[in-house]
């Protein structure tokens, strides 16, 4: 209504009068011209050498993965024929049916419900609003973790401090922060602290700040609501509350000179929910996915996996699971694990579903035997995304309000629904 449209006005007008007033008319048309020379260096510059593989992942307009051959055009075909609505009946009754479980789940958009971008100014941005777990999804977190039978992980790309605000406190319960890039396992009776642990992903990320830090801050001084954000393995720049338009056009130049700007670095950049995130290339939610669920098949076969998320970063997980299931049959070819640290950088234990302490007698070698389904029991596997999209998930469902309804009936505090 008028009343709503006059208050966002205002609202706007106050929020922006400061950045507006901070420079004189010939300032800007100085800055506007610096920008001018700076996109068209850039631009020039990206159209002599654009070999890189990383836009492939960005979903720009720069986006390679347009350029299909026909063969992928028949398989995008197919998958899309399979690729239906997840079964929830189906699910509760291999849950049911199985002893071995493992439950991998993302946090914000799949867990908690997502808070469309832009929808905060960027004092709410900062602050850790909406991340809070629903009383009756963190009751059936608690029980499903309770479950000896059951491992239960939660992998988000929010910060270390973030998810232990959210769920850190449910006991039995694997978290992941960063995208995967460190993890703490469990908490035992009586802990009230996480002893986290990283992966080395081989990147001097000192350096990689060095050479960022000034580029996005020349970006955050032209863009009004855009603030920096930095987590363990990962430096983000967030355009959340700026102008739609004018942040999509920002972003979109940024990725194009920090391209140039970090080509001896090995790592990669990603665009997703209003946010431009330059991470290691070796670093993926899939990582950790591959270290839990390797461990619990060392220590008894594996029945039963589903795998839940709801946006790019969760695609690593799902593939993570189908590559599991190919070593179960074929012991022949495995990828090697990341060597894991602890927060000074000394080797650790790489256990993640339980304790070291608990884990003494256990000699984590991912040998041929241990590979092997031992009793040859069917293993079910379902693996999700959140919201009806491309995926290399095999099936999906409409909202996170689906992912709560599903973990309540595999606790039994909610009838099937039919």
């Amino acid at each position: 209504d008028d009343a709503t449209a006059d208050d966002e006005k205002e609202g706007r007008r106050v929020r922006d009068e400061g950045f507006v007033s901070s420079s004189t008319s010939s300032q800007w048309t100085k800055h506007v011209l610096d920008d001018l020379d700076d996109a068209t260096a850039v631009v020039n510059g990206f159209v002599s050498d654009n070999d890189s593989d990383d836009t492939s992942m960005m979903g720009t307009k720069f986006d390679k993965k347009d350029m299909i051959t026909s063969t992928a055009a028949f398989l995008a075909q197919e998958h899309e024929k399979s690729f239906s609505h997840l079964d929830m009946g189906a699910v509760v009754k291999a849950y049911n049916s199985t002893r071995r479980r493992v439950l991998l789940l993302d946090l914000n958009g799949t867990i908690i419900f997502k808070e469309p971008a832009g929808k905060y100014l960027k004092r709410d941005v900062l602050g850790s609003s909406g991340m809070i777990v629903e009383s009756e999804v963190s009751e059936a977190l608690n029980k499903l973790c309770a479950d000896p039978n059951n491992i239960v992980f939660v992998v988000s790309g929010d910060s270390q401090e973030n998810v232990e605000k959210a769920i850190g406190h449910i006991p039995g319960l694997g978290i992941a922060a960063s995208n995967g890039a460190c993890f703490a396992p469990p908490l035992k009776f009586g802990e009230t602290s996480r002893k986290w642990k990283f992966f080395d992903l081989g990147v001097d990320w000192n350096a990689v700040k060095t050479i960022v830090m000034p580029i996005l801050a020349k970006y955050t001084a032209r863009s009004n609501g855009s603030f920096i954000k930095l987590t363990h393995s990962s430096i983000g720049w967030s355009y959340y509350s700026c102008d739609p338009e004018w942040g999509s056009l920002q972003a979109s130049h940024l990725v194009l000179e920090l391209e140039q700007a970090l080509r001896a670095f090995d790592v990669r950049f990603v665009m997703i929910k209003g946010i431009v995130e330059i991470v290691p290339r070796l670093l993926n939610k899939g990582l950790i996915v591959k270290n839990v669920l390797r461990e619990v098949q060392l220590r008894s076969d594996i029945d039963f996996i589903l795998c839940m998320g709801d946006d790019i970063q969760d695609e690593k997980m799902f593939t993570s699971v189908f590559s599991f299931l190919a070593e179960l049959e074929d012991p022949e070819h495995i990828s090697p694990p990341l060597p894991v640290i602890d927060r000074n950088g000394a080797s650790v234990a790489s256990t993640a579903s339980m304790s070291d302490e608990s884990h003494h007698t256990l000699a984590i070698s991912w040998s041929r035997d241990s590979r092997r389904n031992k009793q040859n029991t069917p293993i079910y596997a379902y693996t999700s995304t959140v919201g009806k999209k491309e995926s290399h998930a095999l099936s999906y469902v409409d909202d996170a309000r689906d992912v709560g309804s599903l973990l309540r009936m595999l606790t039994g505090k909610l009838n099937i629904q039919t």
